[in-house]
């Protein structure tokens, strides 16, 4: 064997073993269950799957089961975040579909404290007759959230749809590129690729969260203009199926008073309203409150199980309104009973 031929052979042995210390370092000291990027990169892989509609691209799997940030995540058969209910409503009881992303499907939140399940909770705790299930997905926009919820969520007979609207719901439709095998087994990969990416945003010319986030509502904006056809388009199922719409909003938790993206909600409302829809803004609820107190981690500012726990008090005045409505006209949601 050539000298050559050895040196190269030991080169690519030193690189294989060097690079396998890598991955069992990461996984060791890095993936402490907390670390955002391995949990999303967990969640990806354990969690959801890819659906090639176009309207969809991705839904979590039915009865998946991973631990991410440190709480454990099980879906039921149809890929929800919530105990299982039965394909109709029992006689009297009325059912609400809770329709969002990340934050309604409560991102580093424990199940019990994620907003959909604290209304339900609540309210049969006061005695009314409820049932409900969470279709939240990460990385849904609202278009996605419309076409899951003809999917499945319509089947499942509704009574109120709870539409949970985030800022970043106007997102245009996901890129769904062929993943390597490194993406799809190698933390350390997961990492290096993540922290390449934040040095580029935060050095490169890409734009910071905030002009990012005014950035998707440009009047031409294609999220944007699909999100106003999906918002409108949800007016109508909801009609078609003759349950109640009602969408809150959900605030950016990184800054709250002065909210520094109030114009976008108004611009929300508007659309929201105009098909005769009701829109509440959760901002009063938190806007009195750290920050900091209210996310998942410093670096990841999702609500956690304060914010989910404070949005779903919030909730509760138009919902229980909107039962006693039900209760008067069809006998279901009532109290007592």
């Amino acid at each position: 064997m050539g000298a050559t031929l050895k040196t190269g052979l030991l080169i690519v042995c030193v690189t294989l073993v060097s690079l396998l210390a890598l991955e069992g370092l990461t996984r060791l000291f890095l993936d402490d269950g907390m670390l955002y990027e391995l949990e999303m990169w967990k969640y990806a892989t354990e969690v959801k799957e890819r659906d090639l509609r176009p309207d969809i691209g991705h839904r979590h799997r039915p009865n998946a089961h991973a631990e991410l940030m440190r709480q454990d995540v099980r879906t039921d058969e149809h890929g929800f975040r919530s105990p299982p209910v039965p394909d109709k409503p029992d006689a009297g009881v009325a059912r609400i579909a809770f329709v969002g992303d990340s934050i309604a499907m409560g991102w580093g939140v424990a199940e019990k404290e994620t907003f959909a399940n604290k209304v339900v909770a609540d309210l049969q705790a006061s005695g009314r007759r409820v049932d409900g299930f969470n279709m939240g997905v990460g990385n849904y926009n609202t278009t996605q959230e419309l076409a899951l919820f003809r999917d499945v969520g319509a089947n499942l007979k509704p009574d109120i749809i709870v539409i949970a609207y985030f800022i970043n719901d106007a997102e245009p439709m996901p890129q769904y590129d062929d993943n390597t095998w490194l993406d799809e087994h190698s933390a350390a990969w997961v990492v290096f690729r993540y922290r390449t990416d934040s040095l580029f945003r935060q050095f490169g010319e890409a734009p910071d969260w905030k002009h990012y986030y005014r950035g998707l509502y440009d009047p031409k904006a294609q999220g944007w203009q699909q999100t106003q056809a999906a918002l409108a388009d949800f007016a109508k199922e909801a009609r078609k199926i003759d349950a109640g719409l009602i969408v809150y909003n959900i605030p950016e938790l990184r800054e709250l008073k002065p909210y520094p993206f109030q114009d976008i909600t108004d611009r929300v409302r508007g659309v929201v309203e105009k098909q005769g829809v009701p829109f509440v803004d959760l901002l009063p609820s938190v806007e009195n409150l750290d920050p900091k107190s209210l996310w998942v981690t410093v670096p990841d500012p999702h609500p956690n199980g304060k914010a989910e726990v404070t949005f779903a008090k919030a909730m509760l005045p138009q919902l229980t309104a909107m039962l006693d409505k039900l209760c008067r006209e069809r006998g279901k949601g009532c109290a007592g009973q």
